[in-house]
């Protein structure tokens, strides 16, 4: 008489659970991404129609992107708020590219920023810049972007300076302009 290998069918169950999560995990990813780019083209100045001709997609599927990028943000009355927060998103999603080369430009920022006299309240930013750094990559991502007073200071006395390409600096300022109540 044939047995059932139930501990195998648990086992193999199990893996494939957690196969199945990390697959939608990065398809979560993947959709936060493609928004993020679909609201980059439209803060850089192009229609909704033009872009989705070029991404052979529907003008609702595009809008709905676009809604879902700014859903995903605080809301910031003030100019000054709105581009650093934009600068660490961007941060942020390459963070996820390449974690190693930015926590390392991050130590060497808040090592160049401690070489100069700074008040106390700058000191307990470049703390917990240290802090934050030792962190996971989520843990970190989500600090840079929390909304709440210390975490807008923070942002003001970035580390990461020199991360961010030229043209990732204009379009992250293009997104703030764009969310501009």
């Amino acid at each position: 008489m044939d047995t059932l290998d139930v501990d195998g069918l648990f086992r193999e169950a199990a893996d494939l659970g957690r196969i199945s999560e990390e697959l939608r995990q990065q398809q979560l990813t993947a959709a936060r991404r493609r928004q993020e780019a679909i609201f980059s083209l439209h803060a850089a100045g192009l229609s909704i129609r033009e872009i989705a001709k070029r991404l052979n997609s529907s003008p609702a599927v595009v809008q709905a992107s676009i809604r879902s990028a700014r859903a995903r943000r605080p809301v910031m009355i003030r100019r000054e708020e709105r581009i650093p927060f934009e600068l660490h998103l961007q941060l942020g999603l390459k963070l996820h590219e390449d974690e190693v080369a930015i926590r390392r430009v991050g130590r060497a920022g808040i090592q160049r920023m401690r070489e100069k006299p700074r008040n106390p309240v700058a000191e307990e930013w470049l703390n917990r810049w240290e802090e934050l750094l030792e962190r996971p990559v989520d843990e970190l991502e989500a600090a840079m972007l929390e909304d709440s007073p210390f975490a807008k200071e923070l942002r003001q006395m970035s580390p990461f300076n020199g991360i961010l390409t030229q043209d990732e600096r204009v379009l992250a300022i293009k997104k703030a302009a764009a969310l501009a109540p």
